[in-house]
């Protein structure tokens, strides 16, 4: 611990004795008065710094992420982290303004002894450090003591080779591997792993996230989880919410799931799609008007050297060709969006779904091979 902090004056601390000795056993000069007096000032002005070079102490290993601490359970961190796609570089009126709006606290100044702050403060092991990798910012509010942390390098060490070997999903994957800065809310309590202390922390962590979202945003995380997921400004009025960690039910978007091109079992699984379509056909003019967007094809869409497999609801089916809206948010393709009109030629068909009589979905041969892969 020792290295991480100011050392004890101790040169200014013997000074001072040998004058105090000298002082009780023999007489002192003028100038020795003034040499004893100057020793008092230069121990007390160390003292003062040695003190508040350990005060913060507790505060910093508590702050620092899991990346910067091997020793330490990421599953005790009561912590939501934006992965962005460029460093910010905040300043201390913007947290406070950010952590005004969202718990309405009215903060008067930026003074550690007030009741209620922000402030920014520099960790011991980085004082020396002109480039520091992350901006600490300590926020004491009702709720208790959190810290607001804002780095400018990227959350995992090698986020592209990361992602490429641990996430399936497409969409996430691109985000994951490719922020290249990140920032946090944390809770600073020692009674962080009490169940109750943590779940009204992260509802408060919550909207501050809400308030410092961004179009810079790419996911969110949260390392006692370690859970995943995009961002999107849909997600604001759950990180706003009593349980903002429902933001990890299930993913922000239809996840994009990549299997082989050669891949023997979805080969098999697109031709039994096809082998049955007249089957979906039947149905569907049989179609109920409340089972109408139940009726759902999967289809390719192409876009220069760039494809995504998506699902859309079917209105017509005529001449060879499906008529319908497109359900989902193309990853890369720019030509379409989700609530699209779109016409399918029968050799984009993938896959579908309608349905049945006793109201069990019919189809979706190509699922079960995504959700292995998933």
């Amino acid at each position: 611990m020792g290295k991480n902090l100011r050392a004890f004056p101790f040169i200014p601390a013997v000074i001072l004795v040998a004058l105090l000795v000298l002082l009780l056993w023999k007489s002192m000069s003028v100038f020795g008065f003034i040499a004893l007096g100057g020793a008092v000032v230069w121990f007390g002005i160390e003292l003062i710094r040695w003190l508040n070079s350990i005060k913060p102490q507790a505060v910093s290993t508590a702050a620092v992420p899991e990346e910067t601490d091997p020793d330490r359970d990421p599953e005790s961190l009561v912590s939501l982290v934006y992965f962005l796609s460029e460093a910010r570089d905040p300043k201390e009126e913007t947290i406070r303004d950010c952590v005004a709006s969202a718990i309405g606290v009215d903060f008067e100044k930026s003074d550690p002894e007030a009741e209620y702050f922000v402030l920014q403060f520099t960790p011991p092991q980085f004082e020396d450090n002109p480039f520091q990798p992350v901006q600490h910012f300590m926020v004491r509010i009702p709720e208790g003591l959190f810290s607001v942390l804002v780095s400018h390098a990227p959350y995992i060490a090698d986020p592209k080779a990361f992602a490429q070997e641990s996430i399936r999903d497409k969409r996430l994957r691109s985000a994951v591997e490719s922020h290249r800065a990140w920032l946090s809310v944390d809770l600073m309590d020692e009674n962080s792993h009490d169940p109750e202390v943590a779940r009204h922390a992260y509802s408060v962590i919550g909207k501050i996230m809400a308030a410092m979202a961004g179009p810079d945003c790419l996911a969110v995380y949260c390392p006692e989880l370690q859970r995943c997921n995009e961002f999107d400004l849909s997600l604001i009025d759950k990180l706003n919410s009593k349980d903002p960690l429902q933001i990890f039910e299930e993913p922000t978007f239809e996840p994009i799931i990549e299997v082989a091109d050669d891949d023997p079992r979805m080969a098999a699984a697109v031709d039994k799609a096809i082998a049955r379509w007249p089957e979906f056909v039947t149905a569907f003019e049989k179609r109920k008007p409340e089972d109408s967007e139940r009726f759902i094809i999967k289809a390719e869409f192409t876009e220069g050297n760039k494809s995504e497999f998506m699902w859309v609801t079917v209105t017509e089916i005529s001449n060879g060709q499906i008529k319908g809206i497109l359900m989902n948010d193309p990853h890369e393709l720019l030509s379409v969006h989700r609530g699209s009109e779109v016409t399918i030629e029968m050799g984009e068909l993938n896959d579908w779904i309608y349905p049945g009589d006793d109201d069990d979905p019919v189809g979706g041969f190509t699922l079960e091979i995504l959700a292995d892969e998933e």
